[in-house]
């Protein structure tokens, strides 16, 4: 019976000690498989920032991308529906530009009309430009053919020459006038004023008009 007793004794002494062998293992087991669990877990949550930061710097780059994307179509849309306008308002601006060339045209050859008209003799029309003018001295005195020639310049007329007339007693301007252009003798000199007098020219000359000057 003693025996026994101390047989079973023995037996739960060596299942204890076992026991607690067993959970002292067990439970360094555990810490162990613990903090590897909770250096895994800081692993993802490094690797979860990470892609979290990749993802939103994705993102942020498709976002300009897509911003990137409509302000191309917003500017392709509006230059094309802008340049028919630009073209429209160019080809208006032009129309207008030539409709003032048209009408500066249109003014500046009824005034070159209505001077010819105002210049016709005889049917004929002649400017002022096209008479052929010679002007000579009346008193002797080559000065005083300078002198008138200067005048008559100034007034628009073209002098051909210049000289001396065959006599020097002449007392006022004489104008001598060849054939269908005695208006324009009696037009010049109602512009010199004075006594001047228009005759017709009783000799052959190249000359239109021959103006004898006096002082």
């Amino acid at each position: 019976m003693y025996m026994r007793t101390l047989c079973i004794f023995t037996l739960v002494f060596c299942l204890a000690i076992s026991g607690c062998a067993a959970l002292d293992f067990s439970g360094r087991n555990t810490t162990e498989e613990l903090q590897r669990s909770k250096a895994s877990i800081a692993q993802l949550n490094e690797q979860m920032a990470s892609v979290n930061k990749d993802l939103t710097l994705l993102k942020s780059r498709v976002q300009k991308m897509k911003e990137a994307e409509t302000a191309t179509k917003d500017s392709s849309v509006a230059g094309e529906t802008g340049t028919p306008k630009e073209k429209e308002a160019a080809v208006s601006e032009t129309g207008k530009k030539e409709q003032v060339k048209e009408v500066d045209i249109s003014k500046r050859d009824e005034m070159k009309k209505s001077a010819d008209e105002k210049q016709a003799v005889g049917g004929k029309e002649t400017s002022i430009k096209s008479l052929k003018i010679k002007v000579l001295s009346g008193n002797g005195k080559l000065p005083t053919a300078r002198q008138m020639s200067k005048k008559l310049i100034e007034m628009g007329y073209r002098v051909g020459d210049i000289g001396t007339a065959t006599r020097a007693d002449y007392a006022v301007n004489t104008i001598y006038f060849a054939s269908d252009y005695k208006t324009e003798a009696q037009r010049l000199a109602a512009r010199l004023g004075g006594k001047t007098i228009a005759k017709p020219l009783t000799w052959s000359s190249v000359y239109h008009i021959i103006v004898v000057a006096v002082p």
